[in-house]
């Protein structure tokens, strides 16, 4: 990987601290489609994970940390673990934002060929934040390609960012899409359709 020091935590305090954070929002032992936040939201919303690698999820990131005045815009590995990167790359598997910044420097750091980290292609499931602790985004790479944003308040994700928010409809025919060739039965989607809908709640 190469190095981007204003963006990667290499401090074991600072690491620490953030983990604290990332603790406090999603539990870190539960995987989609099961309720992996710690505290229930206003608002969830469902995107596809490809839109983490694209400049349209820099300028949300803005404008969630501007509308919830945050300090830092946070992103952690839970699989593997920030450990694990620490001991590849001596960088806690954590990258830390300034809210002033990150929809410029976000393509830059985490896109998986034009960015300076590969953590996002390296990464299983992982989780976004804000130091206010008012939304985070958990992000399933490997098995799902999904991603669910929790927000407090009146947040309009799709008003705020342009990012195409799917339906819980189209969540279940997107995980049905998915994996249409590897389980012709649709045995995957069903289990995932029967608890992803048990534990998301939609308008």
């Amino acid at each position: 990987m190469k190095a981007s020091p204003q963006e990667m935590v290499r401090d074991t305090e600072r690491y620490r601290l953030l983990t604290s954070e990332a603790r406090q929002l999603v539990d870190v032992a539960k995987r989609l489609p099961d309720f992996v936040f710690r505290r229930t939201f206003a608002r969830y919303y469902a995107i596809a994970y490809a839109y983490l690698y694209r400049e349209e999820f820099g300028n949300l990131l803005s404008g969630l940390a501007n509308a919830c005045h945050d300090e830092t815009v946070n992103y952690i590995t839970l699989d593997p673990t920030p450990e694990y990167f620490y001991h590849e790359t001596s960088f806690y598997g954590v990258i830390s934002f300034s809210p002033s910044d990150v929809a410029e420097r976000y393509v830059l750091v985490m896109h998986p060929t034009r960015g300076a980290d590969k953590i996002l292609a390296g990464s299983n499931v992982g989780m976004f934040w804000g130091s206010s602790l008012k939304w985070s985004i958990a992000g399933d790479r490997i098995s799902w390609e999904l991603a669910i944003i929790g927000v407090s308040g009146e947040i309009d994700i799709p008003r705020m960012s342009g990012i195409r928010c799917m339906s819980w409809t189209e969540v279940i025919d997107y995980i049905k899409s998915q994996y249409r060739i590897k389980d012709p039965s649709g045995n995957i989607a069903s289990e995932f359709a029967k608890k992803f809908l048990a534990y998301y709640p939609s308008d």
